[in-house]
């Protein structure tokens, strides 16, 4: 609504005169759209790594390449173990998706030759494969950050009715973390091979940079179930979550969020899409 008008008024004798004073309702910051038709496909990794870990130099390395290779369409967390930045989700990962050893990682939590937990070199080959699968869902999420506290909607919706269990993770990462001694150097195998890009940084390497660190998870271990109601075209399910930033430094954090297909048992889940946004701002559909 706008209203062009002239308002005269005598104070005292003096003549005050506004004209064209354009009075505007308020307009509302960017906001989530409706379920699109389509959504684009995103693929996870998540990376098994830790600190006291020699060869994950080379896991880290190699996650880094693979999202910079795709353009934002594959996005990466990275789930320590054994040092200062250990999360408890680690061990449910692990012991869930019966990890073999470090570095290695899960794309989509894909099940790849019996195993979902995998090499760091088949990483590439996998992601590459889940990226030409048809997104059957979407998702879109909003931060606002007040003082240490945030909170976040997310949204999940869906282009096809879908069967089964599904559920939504949240994750809290965090970029550029870095600190002093045992559980932030990085163990590095790689300081005497001249062929690396880690030859003659140390071992360990001293104030190395952690990134895609994962900090919290928001929902349940396995994800927040998503009501079966919404499983239909179109249909578009909502959950609020509220954190506490505190402990971490904000301008280096990111949600990470993604549905994932509960089947019989680890070997037949899988993540059907993802969506990363950053901490105090709006990821629309895509």
């Amino acid at each position: 609504m706008k209203k062009n008008f002239m308002l005269k008024v005598f104070v005292f004798g003096l003549f005050l005169s506004l004209s064209s004073w354009n009075c505007e309702d308020q307009k509302e910051g960017p906001s989530i759209g409706p379920v699109p038709d389509t959504f684009s496909k995103k693929v996870l990794i998540e990376e098994f790594t830790g600190a006291w870990c020699g060869y994950c130099p080379d896991g880290a390395l190699r996650l880094e390449n693979i999202i910079n290779q795709n353009d934002g369409f594959v996005i990466g967390v990275s789930a320590h173990s054994g040092d200062a930045m250990e999360v408890s989700q680690t061990s449910f990962l692990e012991s869930t998706y019966l990890n073999p050893g470090y570095p290695s990682g899960m794309v989509d939590r894909f099940n790849f030759n019996e195993n979902v937990s995998i090499n760091r070199g088949a990483w590439d080959y996998v992601a590459n494969e889940q990226l030409q699968k048809e997104a059957l869902c979407g998702l879109a999420m909003q931060s606002k950050v007040n003082g240490n506290t945030v909170k976040i909607k997310v949204h999940t919706g869906f282009k096809t009715a879908m069967d089964g269990e599904h559920r939504l993770t949240v994750y809290l990462i965090e970029n550029s973390v870095k600190g002093s001694g045992y559980g932030y150097d990085q163990a590095n195998y790689y300081d005497s091979d001249s062929t690396s890009p880690f030859y003659g940084l140390g071992n360990p390497i001293e104030s190395f940079e952690h990134n895609h660190t994962l900090r919290l998870i928001l929902s349940e271990p396995l994800g927040d179930l998503i009501d079966p109601s919404f499983l239909f075209p179109k249909g578009e399910f909502i959950k609020d979550y509220e954190i506490d930033i505190s402990s971490y430094n904000s301008d280096n954090l990111f949600l990470v969020a993604f549905v994932t297909y509960i089947g019989e048992n680890y070997l037949s889940h899988e993540v059907l899409n993802a969506q990363k946004c950053e901490i105090n701002g709006i990821q629309d559909w895509d």
